[in-house]
């Protein structure tokens, strides 16, 4: 059995690869759980149904990163399912059972131009006594530079030096400069970002949820980052549009 709200989150993937719909189900709210995945369906039975869909053969997920803050638990994971996928994972407990569940994800990518690819760099947080105060300097970053637009503060918050594991991308703030000017020009996409939705964190690593649009079109945003001192040091993550609403299974939202 498993012996905390980690474990118990790991128990899904287990379930999943396995595609055995009671083990994924074992420690999801019977009556409460919210799935906000796109293709699942409300309840346990939904999420049984979806894992029923899958190929039978059995393909093992790999969870590279795992922390938890108060009844929130994030896992960054990656496996074959419906194709080689990254996956952003949130779970809220209630009474020591899932109660919501947000998955995101993307396609596996080749290492970019700096060599990092989707899930390398470190696993485990540091610096614990300042969960909150990072917390609070990445949500300043993140009204500050996205929500408010003020790109010319971003040297104030991220390291010249900063290690980016997005595919096709190279290290530093000059190159993430460059890559943010690139957005809404002429002929390139156009995006927003409006909201903030999920924030939490430990120790030096900080996770964001955040909605808003691409191409015009509603999206999600999925940054986790790392904190050294005064700057923001490291990133990965993605964004992707919200499914149309007729390809939704559920009412509860991506995000």
């Amino acid at each position: 059995m498993a012996a905390n709200d980690i474990e118990k989150a790991l128990t899904v993937f287990q379930g999943i690869g396995d595609r055995d719909g009671d083990v994924a189900t074992r420690y999801m709210h019977p009556t409460k759980y919210k799935p906000h995945n796109a293709q699942v369906a409300d309840g346990i039975a939904g999420v049984k149904e979806w894992i029923r869909q899958l190929s039978d053969e059995k393909s093992s997920l790999r969870t590279v990163r795992a922390f938890q803050d108060g009844p929130y638990v994030y896992t960054n994971t990656e496996g074959n399912v419906l194709g080689d996928k990254v996956f952003f994972d949130i779970f809220r407990f209630e009474g020591g059972l899932i109660v919501e569940h947000w998955a995101f994800k993307e396609e596996a990518a080749p290492p970019n131009k700096s060599g990092h690819t989707q899930l390398d760099g470190p696993i485990h947080a540091k610096h614990l006594q300042d969960t909150e105060k990072n917390k609070s300097f990445v949500r300043g970053y993140y009204e500050t530079v996205h929500l408010a637009g003020n790109h010319e503060k971003i040297p104030q918050y991220i390291s010249s030096d900063h290690v980016r594991h997005e595919p096709d991308v190279s290290d530093g703030v000059a190159a993430f400069l460059q890559d943010l000017a690139s957005f809404n020009q002429p002929g390139k996409p156009s995006r927003t970002i409006d909201k903030i939705k999920l924030l939490f964190g430990h120790g030096d690593l900080v996770f964001v949820g955040a909605t808003g649009t691409l191409e015009g079109d509603p999206c999600f945003y999925v940054d986790l980052y790392r904190a050294d001192g005064d700057k923001l040091v490291e990133h990965w993550g993605f964004m992707d549009k919200v499914p149309a609403p007729e390809k939704l299974k559920n009412s509860n939202g991506v995000l």
